[in-house]
């Protein structure tokens, strides 16, 4: 994978970095925030033979100055293991009541529990982030850091995104071997999870099982795909004999004005300026 040095950037100061890690990949990406077709997209493989290390990750981003330079805004995506999505009604009671909720949850976890605003009515994130990650982050992307789980980067375009009031849009995020699902009714909540699958069939199942939890009807409620492509055009396929309204996720102008490398990007980590 080519190396992102500091010359390919002329001005940091006029460009976002945008980070999403996951214990198996790095993904990088830098685009101005003034100049169209700029957008520098890398994935970096952070498996060694023992497995994930935090220890790679430094190394992956040490070895790529670019990374380090002073942006204008630092994006950080985290795809988070251990995560809750819950009633806003419970914000009432305090961050530190969320986090003991948490605890309840994975009472082994000693990490930052992290309470996200999720941009929906009715609900809030709250996810764990690793100790010695949230210590590496914080101590490398000094200025203008924001850190979000991958739930609430999605959660929060698509509730800034409302469909029509009256039905349910699902939303599958996809991945290579993992999809998030979402259900919104306008900016309402109404499911978000996590699925990791080992092939195309397992992840139409996971679609179709959560539809189905959620009572929607195949003709009305729409389906929408976002993400991996080569997955996105089998799913559709699949999917259109259960499912009426099945449509890709228009993809947002304003980053594909950024560069068509951006279409190869993870869906919501390209959306996580989008929604501030």
């Amino acid at each position: 994978m080519e190396r992102l040095d500091k010359d390919l950037i002329a001005d940091p100061s006029i460009c976002n970095l945008l980070l999403r890690i996951c214990p198996e990949q790095l993904d990088a990406a830098v685009y101005s925030v003034v100049s169209d077709n700029s957008f520098l997209h890398r994935s970096y493989s952070l498996i060694s033979p023992t497995g994930p290390t935090m220890g790679m990750l430094e190394e992956t981003i040490y070895d790529n100055p670019l990374l380090l330079s002073d942006f204008r805004r630092t994006y950080c995506i985290i795809e988070a293991r251990r995560v809750l999505s819950v009633p806003s009604e419970l914000l009432l009671q305090g961050h530190d009541a969320l986090r003991r909720m948490f605890k309840m949850q994975w009472p082994d976890f000693d990490g930052e529990i992290i309470v996200d605003n999720n941009g929906t009515s009715n609900s809030a994130i709250v996810y764990g982030l690793e100790r010695d990650l949230s210590r590496f982050l914080r101590r490398t992307f000094t200025s203008n850091l924001c850190i979000d789980s991958h739930l609430s980067s999605l959660l929060r375009y698509f509730a800034a995104h409302p469909g029509r009031s009256n039905t349910v849009r699902t939303i599958a995020n996809l991945r290579e071997n993992s999809l998030d699902m979402i259900a919104l009714r306008g900016s309402h909540l109404l499911m978000a999870n996590t699925f990791a699958f080992d092939k195309p069939a397992d992840a139409l199942y996971y679609i179709l099982a959560s539809r189905e939890s959620l009572k929607l009807d195949p003709k009305i409620d729409e389906m929408l795909l976002a993400g991996f492509s080569p997955l996105r055009e089998d799913l559709s396929t699949r999917l259109r004999e259960y499912i009426a309204r099945v449509m890709p996720v228009i993809f947002p102008p304003q980053m594909f004005k950024a560069g068509r490398e951006a279409l190869g990007a993870p869906f919501d980590m390209i959306v996580a300026p989008l929604c501030e």
